[in-house]
């Protein structure tokens, strides 16, 4: 039932119907009983009004939107896609409404400004901050989800080195000490997590006085030949920045005859339901997209209500190791 028909129904205009529902008393009046009538008729029409036009003549706004590049980016089960699953949920309980608008810029250009006035944003996977020139310029309060942030906005990402730490300490537990890591790294990739994982890493090592077996620093080089280097260096584990890079290194060893896990170990970040069904499946790091979408709700709330509050805030959450059956005790010598 639309607002017209609810007027013409009760024999008021729409115009009095609709600044009964927005709670409206500046300049406007109505008797009690043809109050309680409109308000009545409206719950039991069902009717839910049209937030987004509602928040381009009101002043007031409850209207939080989510900036997203690529539609592929909330197809595939990912951190960001887990975390907005939260964020749409968590939302409407703190009295919010939630939406979603395709933005034609890529995470290395400038994110842009919405077309219709919105209370807040939820931006994915910021990269570098001149990313958010437009939406600082404009001061719209922001959260940033799996990236960086500016002056004025927050971010809640995913505690990277915390990460590594957790599959080295599991993969040294199982008596390994010459573990490899395969970064992934291809021209552009300059993400936050890149970075700390290549840190944690490093770190790791150097506190277990463990040899480093890595490519080189920001070197690109196919998988394929990076894994044979790491074979000959008698590895017997191996950490792979994500699924792809595992998925991979299942198929070089299958190729050549390395059984896993006896023979070497594998475990890979970001967890997917189609690890559980790789031979043999996958030990993972789980990045806690969830957690991180309820902090992000909570913030963004806590922006709006505080505007003072979190100016370039961030905030870093560990996540968890999913064992499976592709890490095991490493070879006797």
């Amino acid at each position: 039932m639309t607002l017209k028909e609810i007027a013409e129904e009760l024999k008021v205009s729409p115009s009095t119907v609709s600044r009964v529902l927005n709670g409206r008393s500046k300049n406007f009046s109505v008797k009690p009983e043809l109050r309680k009538r409109i308000l009545e008729q409206i719950e039991a029409s069902g009717y839910r009004p049209n937030r987004v036009f509602s928040s381009l003549r009101n002043k007031e706004n409850s209207q939080i939107s989510f900036l997203f590049y690529d539609r592929n980016l909330l197809r595939q089960t990912n951190p960001v896609s887990d975390a907005v699953d939260v964020i749409s949920r968590e939302l409407p309980k703190l009295n919010y409404t939630f939406n979603f608008i395709p933005c034609e810029s890529v995470r290395n250009l400038y994110y842009p400004v919405p077309e219709w006035k919105v209370a807040g944003l939820i931006v994915p996977d910021v990269i570098y901050p001149r990313q958010l020139r437009n939406i600082e310029e404009a001061g719209i309060p922001y959260v940033v989800v799996n990236g960086i942030c500016g002056k004025s906005g927050s971010a809640v990402m995913s505690d990277e080195a915390a990460n590594m730490r957790l599959v080295m300490e599991h993969l040294h537990t199982l008596g390994h000490r010459r573990i490899g890591y395969l970064d992934g790294f291809v021209p552009g990739n300059h993400h936050h997590s890149y970075n700390d994982r290549k840190r944690g890493y490093a770190e790791f090592c150097e506190e277990y006085g463990l040899e480093e077996f890595q490519s080189e620093p920001w070197k690109y080089s196919p998988v394929e030949a990076q894994f044979d280097e790491l074979l000959k260096q008698k590895i017997t584990a191996v950490v792979c920045y994500n699924d792809e890079l595992a998925r991979q290194v299942l198929y070089y060893a299958w190729r050549r005859g390395v059984e896993i896990p006896r023979r070497l170990s594998v475990v890979t970040f970001n967890n997917v339901p189609s690890q559980s069904f790789a031979i043999p499946p996958l030990d993972a790091l789980a990045v806690p997209g969830a957690e991180m979408g309820a902090a992000a709700a909570r913030m963004i709330v806590g922006k709006l209500e505080n505007p003072d509050e979190y100016l370039g805030y961030s905030i870093r959450i560990p996540g968890r190791l999913v064992r499976r059956e592709s890490a095991a005790p490493a070879p006797s010598a």
